[in-house]
């Protein structure tokens, strides 16, 4: 029994999305049992240390150098053997971490991992905006941030299960168990397709069709959809192959298409979703639970896995609008809300005093916060607010942070440029996680009022700036960013009106050959067998057979204005082009041919 191809299309992106979960594990599970004494006697890192400070940003700035590298060969290597490639490195990363248990074999894991990691993060979005569709791309991204935030979630509270244990056990379970998913996907990684849009930007096409036939209808190579989907796609990168001649220098080139735009909004939204204080608020829970009255160990346990869980929980809500409200309407709603929740907060410390920095080991002081200082009761307070802001965080720019950047760029520059946004991301990451310890010390509670002041500032510019992508395909996205679907220039990219342009002229072909064939007493006037037949979507052999056919009196008139045209719209978005797609040049020209033949033949 053959799968439903909706179904195999989200267990797909699920399987990948594993790389997510090992991601997020491997942090949470490293923040947990550095804690753990018997896990700082066995590899010699003490609290404060320069060593202990070193171990998550060695990890991230790995993260950062990887993920810009991938982007780099991902195109050269492919996005499944790229998968196979970050999966071993997690493997041998987590294996170093526990084989000799000591300094030099811990950041020489750490290292390797945070490899892996920054991989996994530019790769998986990737993979999956190139084989989802326009309709559910969005829930198909969301997935990975959901496997981001449940890897979070299971490692703090598996770390809150072991911690009890009066062994070396207490920290090896949470760390050995980073083999499992690693091992899973080993395994499963040789099951998973190669993405279609790579295969044809390397000309393998009949495995890109064979490939995008199994994704979207079965295995049915004949499908109407997936012949336009395909034809399309082959259209997109046959046309961006004669543009990008230096793919990594042309995300800085403004041109037609606006690509340095597109690099500075997909850089941005990174940063943006570092700079609304989301790690910093996270990492800052556990001391925030102390001055309550929950001290130590418990705290970070307790408060990173109540955080954890909220954004899971909230993160897994996603799916039932990603795909139908619009990606700005998301984020702008999400930074009013976490700048309104930032505000709040600010307030309440502002008026309890509240120095949390006291509390963290290494830039505050040795004395604790007293009631005086910062009532239990306001400190339940400021915790209800940030889990608030937690909630909106994961219900806008958590999963549209990964989701956008991922759909915003053409085929020949998507792998650079995902490579190039995803190292941002963790460099803005590996800067908040330095200043804010800084800043929560020197101005205290004025730290929130930056963060809700960049909050509200990323709402602003996501309105001035961020066009909307929501049900529009890859190929049409292009449409977006060059002005095409606003500006009717000659020299502007046509792509998205192509393939329906090209069934237009097919079927004037088929009309005016019937009209002919009805003045003629030799055939029948109506033959609905055989031209049901030939009003199917051609395959895109016989797409490229129409193009350059320029003799027949049928096509000559109409083929002249395709030359600047590549790309199909996909069925969600073709309802919106109509209005304008009435006064182009395509249909008009399209329907004098139909004129001038009909007028031919009846002289």
């Amino acid at each position: 029994m053959k799968l439903n191809s909706q179904f195999r299309l989200y267990f797909i992106c699920s399987f990948v999305s594993l790389g997510g979960f090992m991601y997020r594990y491997d942090s949470g599970v490293i923040i947990t049992i550095m804690d753990m004494p018997s896990f700082q006697e066995v590899y010699s890192l003490k609290t404060g240390t320069p060593a202990y400070t070193a171990v998550l940003p060695v990890s991230l700035a790995a993260s950062s150098v990887a993920s810009f590298m991938a982007g780099l060969v991902a195109d050269i290597l492919g996005r499944k053997r790229l998968f196979w490639v970050a999966a071993i490195l997690h493997f041998i990363g987590c294996i170093t971490e526990l084989a000799d248990q000591n300094y030099a074999s811990f950041f020489t894991g750490r290292i390797l991992n945070g490899f892996s990691e920054g991989v996994f993060s530019m790769l998986i979005p990737l993979y999956q905006s190139e084989i989802a569709k326009p309709n559910n791309r969005g829930r198909l991204i969301t997935l990975y941030q959901i496997f981001v935030t449940l890897g979070f979630c299971i490692s703090f509270w598996l770390s809150f299960g072991t911690f009890q244990i009066k062994s070396h056990q207490s920290w090896k379970i949470p760390l050995a168990t980073q083999l499992i998913p690693s091992g899973i996907m080993l395994l499963g990684i040789y099951f998973i397709p190669e993405s279609p849009r790579w295969l044809i930007y390397k000309e393998r096409n009949a495995e890109a069709l064979s490939i995008l036939a199994y994704l979207r209808s079965r295995g049915n190579q004949q499908d109407a959809q997936v012949q336009m989907e395909f034809t399309g796609i082959v259209q997109d990168v046959s046309f961006d192959k004669m543009v990008y001649k230096q793919k990594f220098w042309s995300l800085l080139d403004k041109g037609n298409d606006n690509n340095r735009k597109r690099t500075l909004l997909g850089i941005g939204i990174h940063v943006f979703t570092q700079l609304s204080g989301i790690n910093a608020i996270l990492f800052y829970l556990p001391y925030i639970l102390q001055s309550a009255g929950i001290y130590e160990i418990y705290s970070i346990l307790l408060g990173n896995g109540a955080g954890g869980a909220v954004n899971f929980i909230a993160t897994v809500l996603v799916l039932f609008y990603i795909d139908r409200w619009g990606r700005r309407k998301i984020l702008i709603v999400g930074g009013l809300a976490m700048g309104s929740c930032m505000v709040a907060i600010t307030i309440i410390s502002a008026i309890f005093n509240q120095q949390l920095i006291n509390n963290v080991p290494g830039y505050g002081s040795e004395d604790r916060i007293t009631e005086d200082e910062f009532t239990i009761e306001s400190s339940f307070v400021v915790l209800a607010l940030i889990c608030v802001f937690i909630a909106f965080f994961a219900f806008s720019w958590g999963p549209i942070g990964w989701l956008y950047p991922a759909e915003i760029y053409p085929q020949m520059i998507r792998a650079n440029a995902m490579g190039v946004t995803t190292s941002f991301s963790y460099l803005s990451n590996l800067l908040i996680s330095v200043v804010s310890p800084i800043m929560f010390r020197d101005i205290v509670w004025g730290t929130y009022i930056f963060f809700a002041v960049m909050c509200f500032s990323m709402a602003i510019i996501v309105h001035l700036f961020y066009p909307e992508t929501r049900g529009r395909s890859l190929e049409e996205i292009q449409l977006i960013f060059s002005g095409a679907l606003i500006d009717q220039r000659p020299d502007a990219h046509h792509p998205a009106t192509a393939a329906e342009a090209l069934i237009l002229l097919e079927q004037i072909q088929h009309q005016n050959k019937r009209d002919r064939m009805a003045r003629d007493s030799h055939y029948p006037v109506n033959a609905p067998g055989e031209w049901s037949d030939n009003l199917e979507v051609s395959s895109p052999h016989n797409v490229t057979r129409v193009l350059n056919n320029r003799t027949s009196h049928d096509t000559v008139g109409a083929v002249s204005h395709l030359q600047p045209i590549i790309r199909p719209p996909s069925s969600s978005s073709s309802s919106s082009l109509q209005t304008r797609r009435s006064s182009s040049s395509i249909e008009l020209s399209l329907r004098s041919s139909k004129r001038r033949n009909s007028d031919t033949s009846q002289v």
